[in-house]
């Protein structure tokens, strides 16, 4: 009966941990605007959405073939889910990855330690501030990171075992998991689970031939996106999938060509995105250095695999701040083993304090995501310039009858003015243009450039200017409605705006 309770309370505490943890995820989540990267897996898929082609990634009307195409398929899909490309369709792959990252960690502190451990690993993960903000984003971070942690979790299950299900489900995880972002889906969880495999002579088991024919299916099933688009894609695309992973991941970490952070960039980072919880897993590293004879084997194990994380990082010349993302689970696993050690040798259960603490920083990143952002991004903004857009438009024609063109516009743009009419036609800053004269003058152009025939009456032209500096295409506002971006509450808080978007709507009846 005892052993029944016990199992009740331990699965109610593992639901609301994954409960709270998706509180945390999906709040507000569609009320920021596109940041970052998240731009281009955006303007990625939308390219895909519009035209149909989902082996060319095309960024802006260029070909971008910078990461594999998983990530945007990923994006797509929930986008033929929710029927259009919006912020949840855009982001849910994200989130969705990092809740189940959530649980991998809780299911590898449980198997490598105790419930305890991975209960308190979980909440650690869960409210762990940008942990939290990069599942949000709609980038390969977090399912890079979900695909390390469900490799690890999975050796786990079964270290000794040389089943050859059971390594063909343990390689295409990896092979899925370079689909998002890179071969670091291989490095990764090869680096982590080293010291494990060399130690007590694991390896010795592992040297046969299953495990030579489940690798080589894994890396058939990797290829499988690049050589759809090489027998498939557009002729003339012009760029090999496999040719920019050899040069983001190969060429990149010897000779890298950008993000090139000092060599202690880590040293900073790693406890800042462990941030509120960097303390502990700190004082957890120095425990298990100093106790190194005396503690668990498998500790042993995750103190290496994250100094070779480290190692590998830090050895690469590229480097950013969220790189580090995969060391931070790691990293929280480490402390929530102290914290429980810890409890253990005081004979204590979790305690109030405890849960004041996870309480404080779970209701924190409430305040944040549910009442700062949706406030920082109101008041303008890209998001209400598209419903401007939409409004205004929508007075003369159907939205879907629209035609648009982006000239040197924001990246962002593309997600809140999209319609169910033809592709967006690009136009970047370099091409030759008519920056002076008249709509007619400009027509024709897009007509003689494109190839295409441009209704002058149902074309919308966007663009971009920076702040004092007059409007581009200001010739249009003769025989066009001028609409543009206002400055939201978050620039008005920060004084920080340096332009904005500007959209000419052709005047019912004008003359072109």
């Amino acid at each position: 009966m005892m052993a029944l309770t016990h199992w009740v309370s331990a699965r109610r505490a593992l639901l609301m941990l994954l409960a709270v943890s998706a509180l945390l995820l999906l709040l507000g989540l569609a009320s920021r605007e596109l940041w970052g990267p998240e731009t281009r897996w955006a303007n990625i898929a939308l390219q895909m959405l519009q035209t149909g082609d989902y082996l060319d990634p095309y960024l802006m009307g260029s070909a971008y073939y910078d990461k594999p195409l998983p990530s945007y398929w990923l994006i797509t899909a929930t986008a033929g889910v929710f029927g259009e490309l919006n912020h949840w369709s855009l982001r849910l792959p994200s989130v969705i990855a990092a809740w189940l990252s959530v649980w991998l960690i809780y299911l590898v502190g449980e198997r490598l330690f105790s419930k305890s451990t991975g209960l308190i690993a979980g909440w650690m993960l869960a409210t762990t501030f940008y942990f939290v903000f990069w599942g949000r984003v709609a980038t390969a971070d977090i399912l890079t990171l979900f695909g390390l942690l469900a490799a690890v979790w999975w050796y786990f299950r079964g270290p000794e075992d040389t089943r050859f299900s059971r390594y063909c489900v343990f390689f295409l995880l990896l092979a899925l998991t370079s689909l998002f972002k890179g071969l670091i889906g291989f490095v990764l969880p090869g680096l982590v689970l080293l010291p494990h495999v060399l130690s007590e002579q694991r390896w010795r088991r592992h040297l046969n031939v299953r495990i030579v024919l489940a690798l080589s299916i894994a890396l058939m099933v990797y290829m499988i996106p690049f050589v759809l688009s090489q027998l498939y894609g557009a002729p003339t695309y012009g760029q090999s999938g496999l040719g920019l992973v050899v040069r983001e991941n190969v060429v990149r970490f010897f000779q890298p060509f950008d993000h090139m952070g000092p060599i202690y960039t880590y040293l900073i980072y790693l406890p800042v995105y462990t941030l509120p919880w960097a303390p502990l897993w700190i004082i957890g590293l120095w425990v298990a250095v100093r106790n190194w004879r005396h503690i668990e084997p498998n500790t042993r194990w995750l103190v290496w695999g994250l100094a070779l994380l480290f190692i590998f990082f830090t050895a690469s010349g590229s480097r950013r701040s969220y790189y580090v993302l995969p060391l931070v689970p790691f990293a929280q696993l480490l402390a929530a083993w102290w914290v429980a050690r810890r409890l253990e040798q005081r004979k204590k259960a979790i305690g109030l304090g405890w849960k004041i603490s996870v309480g404080a920083s779970a209701s924190l990143l409430l305040l944040v995501l549910g009442v700062f952002y949706p406030w920082s991004n109101g008041g303008g903004g890209v998001i209400q310039f598209g419903q401007d857009v939409k409004a205004q438009a929508s007075e003369q024609a159907p939205w879907n009858q629209w035609r648009i063109v982006m000239i040197d516009a924001d990246n962002k743009l593309p997600l809140y003015v999209q319609n169910q009419g033809q592709a967006f036609y690009y136009v970047n800053q370099d091409q030759d243009f008519a920056r002076q004269g008249s709509s007619a003058e400009l027509m024709a152009w897009l007509d003689k450039t494109s190839g295409q025939h441009f209704n002058p009456q149902r074309t919308l032209i966007f663009a971009q200017y920076r702040s004092g500096d007059p409007l581009p295409l200001g010739y249009l506002s003769v025989d066009h409605r001028v609409v543009t971006s206002q400055a939201d509450n978050g620039d008005r808080l920060l004084h920080h705006r340096q332009g904005g978007s500007v959209a000419y709507i052709p005047a019912a009846g004008g003359s072109f």
